[in-house]
């Protein structure tokens, strides 16, 4: 076990002490806990972030190309001679959707 010093401001720590209280009472140990608990979980969601977007270039159920960018891929597809439209494009991330918004309505 190691001693950490940090330096957070007086409403952060407020409200982390008001949280320790409510989730885990007046336990020793609980503010290392809840600490330590948050800590890991913010690594590890760098863990996730840090894999790559891939794409893959699919013909049927057989992958037959797959690159780290679209135009990586579309170059691909060109050298081997194959026409983008006629292969299934797959993300390894899902994208975002689009979202519209306005007023919506009809000409009379």
């Amino acid at each position: 076990m190691v001693n950490l010093t940090i330096s957070l401001s007086d409403e952060t720590i407020q409200k982390l002490r008001t949280a320790v209280r409510e989730r885990y009472g007046d336990k020793k140990g609980a503010l290392s806990g809840l600490i330590e608990d948050s800590v890991r979980e913010k690594l590890d969601e760098f863990d996730v972030v840090s894999s790559a977007q891939s794409f893959k270039a699919m013909k049927g159920d057989r992958a037959i190309a797959e690159a780290d960018s679209l135009s990586n891929l579309a170059a691909m597809l060109e050298k081997m001679s194959v026409n983008p439209r006629s292969v299934r494009i797959v993300s390894s991330k899902k994208l975002a959707p689009v979202v519209r918004s306005g007023i919506r309505g009809r000409k009379v």
